[in-house]
C-alpha cells in the first residue's frame, strides 16, 4: 500500500471513529434522566457542539494538510522521473538487449541515428513477464536528448508503439480519469502535468487528484460527450384508402 493510500485509510478511520463518538453522545443526552437539571442537560449539549465543531474544523485541515504532503512528496518523486520515457509496444527480443532495441527504434521510426548507448542510463523491462510485451524503461543521460525523443513521438503513429511519460500512480491515476471524463484526444502528458482540454481553446494543466475533481464541478459534461440530440422523423400522413 503506498503512502497516498495508508494516508487516506487514517483520515477515514478518525472519521469514522468521531462520528461513531457524537453519535453516541446524542443518543446519551436523549436518554438523559429526567431527574437531571435543566442547567447541566444544557451544559451537556453546548460541550457536545463545541467538541463537534472542533472535530470536523480538525479534520479539515488534517485532509488539507495531507493532501499538500503527498502533492509535494509526488512533485519530488516525478522530477526523479524527468529523464525517463517509457516504450510501449515493442516485441520482447531475446537476442536483442533491450538498448539495442529501443536505440532501433529510435534510428528506424524516429529518425534519431546519433543517439548511442552512451545517451542512455538504464534501459529494462518493467514488471514480470507476461503474454504481452511489457513497456520499456529508458532512462536518458540528459533531458535535451530525451526531450528530443519526447518531440518526436508522434512519427510512431500507426507503428504500434507509443511513448509516454513515467507518471507517479496518484497522476496516472488521476490521468485515467480524466482521459475517461473528458476524452482520450482531450488529455495528454507535458513535463510530468496532465494537460486537459477542457473546451475550445481553452487548457487546464493539473498535478492532483483535488485539481481534477474541481475541473470536473467546473465541466461536469465534457463537450465530445454533449451530443445533440437527432431530430425526429416527420410522420407521414397517411392517405384514406379509396
Amino acid at each position: 500500500m503506498d503512502l497516498y493510500s495508508k494516508l487516506s485509510n487514517s483520515v477515514e478511520e478518525l472519521s469514522s471513529t468521531f462520528a461513531s463518538r457524537m453519535t453516541q453522545y446524542e443518543e446519551d443526552l436523549k436518554n438523559a434522566s429526567s431527574e437531571a437539571s435543566h442547567k447541566t442537560i444544557a451544559s451537556l449539549s453546548k460541550d457536545f457542539i463545541d467538541f463537534k465543531s472542533l472535530v470536523w474544523k480538525t479534520l479539515s485541515t488534517l485532509k488539507s494538510q495531507m493532501e499538500w504532503l503527498v502533492v509535494g512528496l509526488d512533485r519530488h518523486e516525478m522530477a526523479s522521473r524527468g529523464k525517463v520515457l517509457l516504450l510501449h509496444g515493442l516485441p520482447e527480443d531475446k537476442e536483442a538487449t533491450p538498448s539495442a532495441s529501443f536505440l532501433g527504434v529510435l534510428s528506424k521510426h524516429l529518425g534519431l541515428k546519433d543517439i548511442t548507448s552512451k545517451d542512455l542510463t538504464a534501459c529494462h523491462r518493467l514488471g514480470s513477464n507476461t503474454s504481452k510485451p511489457r513497456p520499456l524503461l529508458v532512462r536518458f543521460e540528459s533531458r535535451i536528448v530525451r526531450n528530443e525523443v519526447w518531440r518526436s513521438k508522434t512519427k510512431l503513429k500507426s507503428t504500434g508503439l507509443t511513448l509516454s511519460e513515467f507518471l507517479t500512480k496518484p497522476r496516472h491515476d488521476v490521468f485515467m480519469k480524466a482521459r475517461k471524463h473528458f476524452g482520450m484526444h482531450k488529455c495528454w502528458t507535458s513535463e510530468g502535468k496532465i494537460v486537459i482540454q477542457v473546451s475550445d481553446g481553452l487548457r487546464k494543466k493539473i498535478e492532483s487528484a483535488s485539481e481534477y475533481r474541481e475541473l470536473v464541478v467546473q465541466f461536469p459534461v465534457a463537450e465530445s460527450s454533449a451530443v445533440p440530440a437527432k431530430p425526429m422523423p416527420e410522420k407521414r400522413s397517411r392517405k384514406p384508402a379509396k
